[in-house]
Formats: C-alpha cells, structure tokens, sequence
C-alpha cells in the first residue's frame, strides 16, 4: 500500500483545512481561511492545486468553509456535504459551480471513492445544522478528523475507535475560558453540549482510544483566545502520564499550527 498521510495545512479558531493524501489522490476536510492562503499552505506541502480530488466540509462556520466558494471556481472538484451545509453555501454563494458538483452525504454512510479507499461519515453534536466528522480508510489503514463537538456520542467514539490516528480537537483551556473576557452566554455555548471539547475532555477520549490501539495523535482547533499549545500540550500529556501512558511508546501526539502546515501524521 502506498502512502496515507493526515496533513493539518492549518487549524484552529481562525481558520481549519485537512489534508488527506492517499496514494495519487489528495482531499481536503474544509477549507476555512482563503483560497490565497490555501494555496500556500498546499505549496508548502509540494501538493498542487489540481490535484486535489474532492473537498469534504464538515459544517457551515467560516472557519471550515471560507475559502471554498473561490477554490471551487479556480480548481474544480467535487464537494461533498450534507443537505444543510449545501443549502447554506447556495444561498451565500449564489452563483453556480458548475465545474464543482455538489454531492450530498449522510451521515452513516460509507462512500466508496475507489476499491481500496471509502470515507464514513457520522453526525456530530455541535451549534450548526447539518455537522459531520469524516472517517478516511486507506486499505487496511485508516484516519478520522473530530472536531467541534460538544461531547463524544457512542457513534463518534464507535467511529474512531481503531483508527490508526487522529486529528482531535483540543478547543479551550477551562480556566482561561471561565476567567476569560467572553461574555457568559458564548462561555456557556462554547462549553456546552453542542460547543467544542475542552482540553481535558480532549485527553479523557485519548486515553480511551488508546486502550482501543490508536497511537498517533494531532490536538488541533485551539482556541486563539481560551487556549495555547502549551497548555493543550500539558493537559494532554501530563493526564496521559497519570494514567499510566508513556509518550513515545504507547502514543505520539502533536498539536497542529494554527496559520501553516504542520508535521502530521503517516499512517
């Protein structure tokens, strides 16, 4: 089997794009900065613009879909989402791609893009209508992307559960969170059902996966203002140690650049 690798060109609150490459074939999970930013970071990765084969959105905040309507014009591809997110891109980017087809998923299905290579895809539990998180399997090798969500439900932890690695979110730092200058209701929201997972909810669903045989981890959509890698970093770890889990031998984890290409993940 030839190389799969789980790229994060960038990520965070300001902006998150996945790369995918399996083989020959190159695919994005969103693209939430600009197309011109997008393209540097695929320049950074020796990945050109055309060869990219599909673009998968996981929901409609502008962090996750701000550069796709200008990519999508430049550089046809397929972009595959749900009803909610396709209806919410029509209405705000009126003007057709007729290049670009729009192609529906939903969630609890595999698409099959080749014999060796399908995506899964399953709802998640986060303030935006129509939101998914995307399973790649390469072979007998496999990645998922889990980001905003609130909580893991059964299905999300069913999904992830063996993957060879994973793309996790590590959003905020409780106490720079509650202590922080955002008024109480968007605290409330961010750390709600259907918010985003704190990075010591981050380290309890590493550990879990751990014990289910993934190894190799990215913490990414760190919060600007709520968060650091430091502290994602020292969460993360520091929990793991505690639990028993010695970094280099049971696990591998880095936590993904906000504004560049990062290490990532060969899987």
């Amino acid at each position: 089997m030839s190389r799969f690798e789980l790229i994060p060109l960038f990520s965070g609150s300001s902006g998150n794009s996945t790369l995918i490459r399996a083989g020959k074939r190159n695919f994005l999970v969103d693209i939430g900065k600009s197309c011109k930013q997008l393209l540097l970071s695929l320049d950074e990765v020796g990945v050109d613009p055309t060869e990219i084969d599909s673009v998968f959105l996981t929901h409609s905040h502008s962090d996750h879909i701000a550069g796709v309507d200008v990519f999508a014009r430049k550089y046809p591809v397929d972009i595959y989402a749900t009803n909610d997110v396709h209806t919410y891109l029509t209405r705000h980017y009126p003007k057709a791609h007729p290049l670009s087809p729009s192609v529906m998923v939903t969630p609890g299905e595999s698409i099959i893009l080749d014999e060796d290579l399908a995506v899964t895809v399953c709802a998640t539990p986060h303030d935006s209508h129509g939101s998914v998180c995307y399973r790649f399997t390469y072979g007998d090798k496999s990645c998922m992307i889990m980001t905003d969500l609130g909580h893991v439900t059964g299905d999300i932890l069913d999904m992830a559960s063996g993957v060879d690695g994973l793309l996790i979110e590590a959003n905020y730092d409780s106490q720079m969170l509650a202590f922080g200058p955002y008024p109480m209701d968007l605290k409330a929201r961010i750390a709600g059902k259907y918010g985003h997972l704190s990075n010591d909810n981050c380290a309890e669903m590493i550990e879990e996966l751990i014990g289910y045989g993934t190894k190799k981890f990215v913490l990414g959509h760190l919060s600007e203002n709520n968060n650091t890698p430091e502290k994602a970093y020292e969460t993360v770890t520091s929990y793991l140690k505690n639990n028993g889990r010695e970094l280099g031998v049971d696990y591998y984890i880095e936590v993904a650049n906000r504004h560049r290409p990062s290490k990532g993940l060969v899987l």
